[in-house]
């Protein structure tokens, strides 16, 4: 804010007049250099920047102090709390990223916190005391700098800016983007004031669900045991299912895509031959996550009373259950996984900005595969090409970054816009880098001692400037359900080469799993099967038109 100094002052000694200076600047400054430490040491790049632009009402409000003392007072309490606020937020946030490296609303947090007693809060703190004591006092430090600005403040208020010239011109671009933070949810509710306690209720529902989906695990597991499965004779030691995210696979090298997008699934099924079986025509029957996987992992039938889930049906026929998740979804965590024998949950930090990288999942997957289990399915659920594309490779590997080749001409011929263009080289670049990581996923169950089996497919597709000007999730184009499936078998043909021209649907798939997995039993359905030579496609109804066949 501009001040004045009387012509006293500009003769003064240079002491004098920096500190009636600082006496003007402080009382506003110390607040908001409290809240910004605080903002950046709980939150990176853009999300620290939202929160500064969501921390600026009350910063915005010390320079228009009321004009009575019991007003200004209240003025004083509201900042200094909504200030609080922000550095309690920051503190707890970097705690928890510099101890866990995981983020407060991530399924690990909202689960232990859900699930701890008094006891382990106590083992807790014993544990992690010296991380508590330093974050605490950073908190202690921020407040006692915001509230010695608001002493400032209240001893000497600022004085009020006249509106005119270019305070006008700075104050309307401010307030827009203050009023446009506040009306925008993905923004919004990350305030403090919301956020908390939003988590709070969180933790409460999460106490709830966890009473009705432990039933109805036990439930499944109760009904997969009435269905009587068996194993035959010939079923595999192992069946490794790699699940992907938001994959379309006509952006695979594999599928013909022009960009050498997946080179090494493509050398695999070069070297590997017939064994390496390449379904042409796979469909999801939801353009979203969460549904998909309802609809694969309940045989199609998520909404009935009666219901079977693989996993169950696996653990009941015998085998040992492994899930290993590099996504942050409590949903899928608590309806899917949870029915594992062992979860491996990677990835502590919930969102399409979280940079968790796929690799990781490699070690873990070694590890289960060098299991002395004698039969064993496990169940590798990456982030893929989840949105945001950027975050789903290393900075290093973009590969199609300012390409000028053929598949740029197309979207330029077909009047895509540049930004639309920049995002499908981000998203081809993101595939690039998930093309090593699935192929050593190949690469380990190949190298395992037994009978190997290995499945690879994407729980929906994504529409990336294919037929409309959209990145993103689309069930409202075939991209959005256009999928990749892949199978290879250390030891049998799964499927005739006919097989692999049909169209598949991926609510159906979990027959062809049972079938892979060498389970026989009473709810099965053959002609669901894609391995089946009973098998007989239905489409499915869909909110788009598409051919199958395409």
């Amino acid at each position: 804010m501009p001040f004045r100094v009387d012509e006293r002052a500009s003769r003064a000694p240079l002491p004098l007049r920096l500190r009636q200076a600082l006496s003007l600047v402080l009382p506003l400054l110390l607040p908001f250099l409290a809240v910004l430490a605080a903002i950046n040491a709980g939150h990176a790049g853009t999300r620290a920047l939202q929160m500064l632009v969501l921390a600026l009402p009350g910063l915005f409000w010390l320079w228009w102090p009321m004009r009575t003392a019991g007003r200004r007072r209240l003025q004083g309490w509201l900042c200094l709390l909504m200030g609080l606020a922000f550095v309690l937020d920051g503190a707890v946030r970097a705690f928890l990223l510099s101890t866990y490296d995981a983020l407060p609303d991530s399924a690990m947090v909202l689960s232990a916190v859900a699930n701890t007693t008094r006891a382990e809060s106590q083992e807790f703190a014993s544990m992690y005391w010296r991380d508590m004591l330093e974050w605490s006092l950073f908190a202690l430090l921020c407040a006692g700098v915001l509230a010695w600005g608001m002493r400032l403040w209240w001893r000497k208020p600022p004085r009020l800016p006249e509106p005119r010239g270019w305070r006008i011109a700075l104050a309307v671009p401010v307030l827009a983007l203050i009023l446009g933070s506040l009306v925008s949810s993905p923004w919004r509710r990350h305030h403090p004031a919301l956020f908390w306690p939003h988590w709070v209720q969180a933790i409460g529902d999460l106490h709830h669900q966890w009473g009705e989906l432990e039933g109805q695990r036990q439930r499944l597991l109760a009904a997969a045991r009435r269905l009587a499965p068996t194993l035959a004779e010939d079923s595999p030691d192992t069946l490794v299912l790699v699940i992907s995210e938001s994959l379309n696979r006509n952006n695979m090298s594999s599928y013909g895509y022009a960009r050498p997008t997946s080179p090494k699934l493509f050398a695999r099924q070069r070297e590997l031959g017939e064994r390496m079986e390449v379904f042409r025509h796979a469909w999801s029957v939801n353009a979203t996550t969460v549904p998909a996987l309802r609809n694969f992992f309940y045989f199609g039938t998520p909404e009935t009373k009666e219901r079977g889930h693989l996993l169950a049906l696996a653990r009941a026929a015998g085998y040992r259950t492994w899930w290993i998740t590099n996504q942050d979804d409590l949903a899928i965590e608590q309806e899917h996984a949870r029915l594992a024998n062992t979860v491996e949950a990677l990835n502590r930090k919930p969102g399409r900005g979280a940079e968790a990288l796929d690799e990781h999942v490699l070690p873990v997957l070694r590890s289960a595969l060098a299991d002395p289990a004698p039969r064993k399915l496990i169940v590798i659920h990456m982030l893929g090409l989840h949105p945001n594309y950027a975050s789903r490779h290393p900075a290093s590997v973009q590969p199609f970054l300012d390409a000028a080749d053929g598949v740029d001409a197309r979207l330029r011929h077909d009047g895509r816009p540049a930004w639309l263009r920049a995002k499908r080289n981000e998203y081809d670049s993101a595939l690039r880098y998930h093309d090593q990581t699935v192929a050593a996923t190949l690469d380990l169950s190949r190298h395992a001692p037994g009978r190997q089996t290995w499945v690879y497919l994407s729980d929906h597709g994504q529409e990336v400037g294919h037929t409309t000007d959209r990145a993103g999730h689309s069930p409202s184009t075939p991209d959005g359900y256009r999928i990749p499936l892949m199978v290879w078998s250390s030891y049998q043909d799964t499927a005739p080469g006919s097989a692999l021209s049909l169209p598949v649907r991926g609510d159906w798939l979990a027959y062809s799993l049972t079938n892979l997995l060498g389970i026989e039993w009473k709810g099965d359905l053959p002609g669901q099967d894609v391995f089946d030579p009973r098998y007989r496609w239905q489409p499915p109804r869909l909110p788009v038109r598409i051919d199958f066949n395409s």
